[in-house]
C-alpha cells in the first residue's frame, strides 16, 4: 500500500489465478522483508480477521510465502523458491487434489457434478495455453460458478408453469395497460383467446403477465389501424379486397387464411346486390368470416366458442 496515494497495488494476473485478497496480501508481503499478522490486520481493515487467516493459509499452502516465526511472514527467496511449483500450463491428465474435492463437497457440490465439469475445464485451459499458480483453486472457482448457474436454471425451471385456465393478469399489468390508454373492454375480450392459445400449445413460462402485455399492446395497435381509416359510409365495389389487418385479426382467432379468402367472392356479391352503405367493410368482413367459420366447425373446441361476438373489431359500429 502506497502511503502517499493510499492506493493498494496488486498483480492482476495473480488475482485472476488465486483470488483478489490473496494477490493484495501477497503484494504487501513482497513489499516488506518481514511483515506481521497484526500489521496486515491493521492495514487491511476491509479484510476481516477470519478471511485474512484463510488467505495466509492459502499462500503458505501454495508455497508463495514463508512463515518465519509465529505470525510473521516473508516472501520466499529465489533460492527457497527455485525448486517450488510455479505457474504451469494445465496437464492433459490434470486431476483435482483430494483437498479440493473435499472442499467442493463441503460446499454442497456433488461428486457427479465435479466429474462432469472436469473434462471441459481441462480442454478449455489447454486450448488457451494459459499458465496458473494453482489449477486446483482455479478449478474450484470454476465449479462454484457453474454450480450457481445450474442452480439458477433449476430455480427458473421450477417457476415455469403452463397457463391456468383461470389465469388473470395482475393488477400491475392491468394498470400498465390502463396507462397505455387501452380500452378495458378490449383487454377483457383479449383474455379468453390468450389463455386458449397458450394452453393448447402446452407452453410453460414464468412471465405470463409480460406475454399478455405484449399480446394486448400488439393487437390494440392492429385494431386501431384497422378502424383508423374509417370514413363516410360507402357502397362496396367489385374491386374491394380486405386489408392485411383483417387476415391478422382472423389468424388470431385461429381461422385459416385460405378459408377467409374463399369467403371474399360471396361476401362481395351479396353486398353488391344489396347496395347498402357501410363505413367499415373490413369489420363487416371479419364478422362474416367468423360466422361462416363457426357454422362450419359447429361446437368444436376452438377459440370462437370462447369469444364474444363483439371481439376483435366486430363490436365496431358500422
Amino acid at each position: 500500500m502506497s502511503k502517499k496515494t493510499n492506493l493498494i497495488n496488486f498483480d492482476k494476473e495473480i488475482a485472476l489465478s488465486i483470488g483478489l485478497n490473496e494477490s493484495i496480501v501477497l503484494q504487501q508481503i513482497k513489499n516488506n522483508p518481514q511483515i506481521s499478522f497484526l500489521f496486515l490486520k491493521d492495514n487491511f481493515e476491509f479484510i476481516d480477521e477470519r478471511e485474512l487467516k484463510r488467505v495466509l493459509k492459502k499462500l503458505l499452502k501454495l508455497k508463495l510465502i514463508l512463515e518465519t516465526n509465529k505470525n510473521n511472514f516473508s516472501i520466499l527467496s529465489k533460492r527457497e523458491n527455485k525448486n517450488e511449483e510455479r505457474k504451469q500450463i494445465i496437464s492433459k491428465t490434470y486431476q483435482p487434489s483430494k483437498n479440493i474435492l473435499k472442499e467442493a463437497k463441503s460446499l454442497g457440490l456433488s461428486d457427479d457434478f465435479v466429474k462432469s465439469k472436469l473434462p471441459e475445464f481441462r480442454l478449455y485451459w489447454a486450448d488457451r495455453h494459459d499458465k496458473s499458480f494453482s489449477w486446483d483453486y482455479k478449478f474450484l472457482k470454476y465449479l462454484l460458478k457453474e454450480w450457481r448457474r445450474e442452480e439458477e436454471k433449476t430455480n427458473k425451471a421450477s417457476k415455469m408453469k403452463p397457463i391456468p385456465k383461470s389465469w388473470n393478469p395482475s393488477k400491475e399489468a392491468l394498470q400498465i395497460l390502463q396507462l397505455a390508454e387501452i380500452d378495458e373492454k378490449f383487454v377483457a375480450d383479449s383474455l379468453p383467446e390468450f389463455i386458449l392459445y397458450w394452453s393448447e400449445r402446452k407452453i410453460t413460462s414464468d412471465s405470463w403477465n409480460s406475454k399478455f402485455l405484449n399480446h394486448v399492446k400488439n393487437q390494440w395497435v392492429r385494431y386501431q389501424n384497422l378502424i383508423s381509416n374509417v370514413k363516410k359510409p360507402t357502397r362496396i365495389n367489385k374491386d374491394w379486397q380486405p386489408s392485411k389487418d383483417c387476415f391478422d385479426v382472423l389468424s388470431l382467432a385461429k381461422i385459416d387464411k385460405q378459408f377467409a379468402q374463399l369467403q371474399i367472392p360471396g361476401f362481395k356479391l351479396y353486398w353488391l346486390e344489396t347496395k347498402e352503405m357501410r363505413n367499415c367493410w373490413n369489420s363487416k368482413f371479419i364478422q362474416h368470416v367468423k360466422f361462416k367459420w363457426k357454422a362450419k366447425n359447429g361446437n368444436e373446441k376452438n377459440v370462437l366458442s370462447r369469444m364474444k361476438d363483439h371481439e376483435w373489431a366486430v363490436n365496431f359500429k358500422n
